[in-house]
């Protein structure tokens, strides 16, 4: 649901720029590492609101795909910081903004990381309810190799 209304608040602080309301205009943006400015920023502004609102969709819908666009957004994130720093550390006027978007590099690396561990075993787990399935009951188990068990080993009847 947040993704679906932040989508929804990138279209609109695009589309109200475009109404030449004073609001947020000189519109930036930041994507890849590209810094884009006016109606470059409000079209990639556009793009950034449908991914938002697609990832919104698809978690809605408890589709896989919405979980492995959240993850390949977040993870182009992270690259886009990086590459913005990278390419902004050299000119010193830059110095402030490269500071302000590398402090916030762990704190997305850590989203991503913890989306990556939630999301992994419902993306790449085909058959989820097949895999989980156990033939006996652990209480069987353990009962069939304490009988099994000829010497008494304390490993094969350890519960």
């Amino acid at each position: 649901m947040i993704a679906g209304l932040w989508g929804l608040c990138l279209a609109l602080s695009a589309l109200v720029s475009a109404a030449n309301v004073d609001l947020v205009d000189p519109i930036e943006t930041i994507f890849a590492g590209i810094r884009f400015n006016g109606d470059d920023a409000r079209v990639v502004l556009m793009v950034q609101a449908a991914i938002f609102m697609a990832m919104a969709v698809g978690v809605f819908l408890h589709r896989r795909w919405g979980l492995l666009l959240a993850l390949c957004y977040m993870a182009e994130v992270v690259m886009s910081h990086l590459a913005f720093v990278i390419a902004y550390l050299p000119m010193r006027p830059e110095w402030e903004n490269v500071r302000a978007v590398a402090s916030q590099g762990p704190m997305l690396v850590l989203i991503t990381l913890y989306l990556w561990i939630r999301a992994c075993d419902l993306i790449f787990d085909l058959h989820p309810a097949e895999a989980r399935q156990r033939t006996t009951s652990d209480a069987s188990h353990r009962n069939a190799v304490r009988a099994n068990s000829r010497t008494g080993d304390i490993a094969a009847i350890a519960d």
